[in-house]
């Protein structure tokens, strides 16, 4: 029998975290015109010296929207890659139990990592990225040596020439004697 733990799909909160570049960029943008129009009325802009803020308003504030842009559309293509691949069952698969299972601290500043069948595995709370990444200290539903898993992956390419397995699915298998 198979019990599914994980299945792929859009995690509104994966997201989230790019809108803070979005966040500052307005901001300073926002802070930059607002100072432009006070010194046109001529009052006087206490604080950071007016031409500061227009530097930062007009050259960090654009370049952090661009970063937000650019992180939220590279994550929504690969999302939309993901769902298709897995939807095709265009995949990768391994099923096993695991092994050499590493849980991340709940603080955080490492990673969990696991095998099964000999396919190495890595993911963290602390990294934006589509896939599987909850640890088992945050509630991850990958635990402890010797579940039998059944997982769903693909093979991620990065430019460095360095690989990672991706996991879009995760089902616990009962074994029957």
């Amino acid at each position: 029998m198979e019990k599914v733990l994980y299945e792929y799909g859009f995690d509104l909160s994966e997201y989230l975290s790019n809108l803070i570049p979005l966040i500052v960029g307005i901001g300073f943008f926002a802070i930059s015109i607002s100072i432009i129009k006070t010194k046109k009325r001529g009052e006087d802009v206490r604080g950071f010296h007016p031409a500061f803020f227009k530097v930062v308003g007009f050259i960090v504030g654009p370049l952090c929207v661009l970063l937000f842009l650019i992180s939220t559309l590279g994550m929504a293509v690969e999302h939309i890659e993901y769902k298709e691949l897995l939807e095709t069952n265009n995949i990768c698969y391994v099923e096993g139990y695991v092994e050499n299972f590493h849980p991340m601290p709940y603080e955080g500043h490492d990673t969990e990592h696991f095998e099964i069948d000999g396919i190495y595995f890595e993911y963290s709370d602390y990294e934006i990225m589509n896939g599987y990444n909850t640890t088992s200290s945050h509630g991850g539903v990958v635990t402890q040596n010797g579940q039998y898993l059944k997982i769903k992956y693909i093979v991620s390419e990065y430019d460095s020439g360095e690989s990672r397995n991706i996991i879009l699915y995760i089902a616990e298998i009962e074994k029957t004697q």
